[in-house]
């Protein structure tokens, strides 16, 4: 990558998480794992893993959870010079908990987020254009905006001060049920996605979402042409077991032109994260050589692959150790 200077911006909420150790049932674990995750936050620390400068933009209150999420995301290499520190009073510091598992049995996730400081924000909470001052990308996914109204409200703010001072956006199509319908999702969506530049989702995503049939070519090129998209990234994923799956990955950019990221066959420790790690690593290679759509997805799968070896929503391996792991001898021009 070369040494141009910028950072990247990711604005999203973060969370402690609590993990039974040994896959244990919740219901009768005597102890929990504390870390820390959350969707932007984990591209950003994949962004810093990468040497890429990363600022995390969100607010959480100042209380032991909050000030633990800060260190978590401080120790990781990401800045925090626009974090927002609110009083107890302005809303908690959100929760979840994982109860991962082995096959027959499937890993779950429970949520205690509800009525987070950051979920409870104001529009214009921001100032996005002095935040986007020589930024080199922003980063924002489909989760942060399912949150509440002022994160939405700021979500739009943030996309629109980035499309005005030409910095890319990078969007996320994660949708969660859990937090929002798929009626008021949708309605999201179709906002946000035309306004975007890089667009990372499934197939199945962008079926629901748009309605757009086909193959993944097909899929791609009706993303290209109807939402005016700069690249669009669709994820792939292979087998169902759970510590072992194949993952890869296929892009389109402006030219038209399908281009096919390396399968890997990954053994998996934890299963959170990997799509964030992704994502980090994508923007990272991107931001430095737009035109090389190849590299990008490269190195997007290694720093996916090695996150999912390791506990924890949070890559962790150095620049030299996820370049290592690029293997492009699967990828290529994807034949229609």
């Amino acid at each position: 990558m070369d040494d141009a200077t910028g950072h990247v911006v990711s604005f999203g909420e973060a969370m402690v998480r609590l993990t039974p150790p040994g896959n244990e049932r919740l219901e009768r674990t005597a102890s929990l794992d504390v870390t820390v995750g959350g969707a932007e936050l984990n591209s950003a620390v994949t962004l810093a893993c990468l040497d890429v400068p990363v600022t995390w933009v969100s607010i959480l209150p100042d209380v032991p959870l909050g000030r633990a999420i800060g260190r978590g995301a401080r120790a990781a290499g990401v800045d925090l010079a626009h974090l927002q520190w609110a009083p107890e009073s302005a809303g908690r510091a959100g929760i979840y908990y994982l109860e991962e598992a082995a096959d027959p049995r499937a890993s779950a996730v429970y949520y205690d987020r509800a009525g987070s400081a950051f979920a409870r924000m104001e529009a214009g909470a921001f100032d996005w254009p002095r935040i986007l001052e020589g930024a080199r990308a922003l980063h924002i996914s489909g989760i942060t905006p399912a949150l509440g109204p002022g994160p939405r409200a700021e979500t739009m703010t943030a996309i629109r001060a980035a499309n005005a001072a030409g910095v890319p956006v990078a969007f996320d199509l994660n949708y969660r049920s859990k937090l929002w319908s798929e009626q008021e999702a949708r309605a999201c969506f179709v906002e946000v996605v035309p306004l975007v530049d890089i667009l990372f989702a499934s197939r199945g995503a962008l079926r629901t979402f748009f309605g757009f049939e086909g193959d993944q070519a097909e899929v791609l090129d009706a993303a290209r042409t109807r939402l005016g998209l700069a690249v669009t990234v669709l994820s792939r994923k292979r087998g169902k077991a759970s510590r072992s799956v194949r993952l890869g990955s296929v892009a389109m950019g402006q030219d038209g032109a399908a281009i096919e990221g390396p399968w890997r066959e990954v053994e998996v420790v934890d299963r959170l994260g990997g799509g964030d790690a992704f994502a980090g690593g994508f923007i990272a290679s991107y931001i430095a050589d737009p035109d090389d759509i190849a590299r990008a997805l490269a190195l997007g799968s290694a720093a996916q692959a090695l996150k999912h070896t390791m506990p924890g929503d949070f890559l962790c391996a150095t620049k030299a150790e996820i370049e290592a792991a690029m293997s492009a001898d699967e990828g290529g021009v994807l034949q229609r």
